[in-house]
């Protein structure tokens, strides 16, 4: 099946990526994982979207979205996902990383606004996926946000 790539203003990835920084906002904070949002656009104009830990104590927030969007048939190949933070190369709970899930699902596109702070794994996500011809596309004007929604992390460890 041929899915024909969407083209997308910088307008609209600010506000793509905003929606997932208030994804982010619904999750409970806690010590062990970053509040992270979620919003995944398809090449068809499907939105899903989703944040840490809102079905399972395990899940990430592109997981989350990811699943929602599958359950509903949504064609993925060429989509866009959104992500309020990096999406993270290596896992500790799980057996694939976010980057990879996004990779298997034939994602075009990745766009955040903060590169995942070093406080518990060694993230390299956006080389991950750039090196597999994902196009990444850093809005750091907006990381400030996702600093102060993960600040409860991000404070302790770089005071450690």
């Amino acid at each position: 099946m041929c899915v024909k790539k969407r083209s997308v203003t910088a307008d609209e990835d600010r506000r793509y990526l905003e929606m997932a920084i208030e994804e982010s906002r619904k999750c409970r904070p806690v010590t062990t994982a970053y509040s992270v949002g979620a919003v995944i656009v398809t090449a068809a104009g499907e939105i899903y979207r989703g944040y840490t830990h809102e079905t399972a104590p395990a899940n990430h927030a592109e997981e989350e979205a990811l699943a929602k969007a599958l359950a509903a048939g949504a064609i993925l190949r060429g989509a866009s996902i959104y992500s309020s933070m990096e999406p993270c190369s290596i896992r500790k709970s799980k057996p694939k990383s976010c980057s990879e899930l996004i990779l298997e699902q034939g994602f075009s596109r990745v766009v955040y606004a903060l590169e995942e702070p070093a406080c518990f794994v060694d993230c390299h996500g956006r080389e991950l996926l750039t090196g597999h011809g994902v196009e990444v596309v850093v809005l750091d004007v907006l990381a400030d946000r996702v600093r102060e929604i993960n600040a409860h992390i991000i404070n302790r460890y770089s005071h450690e």
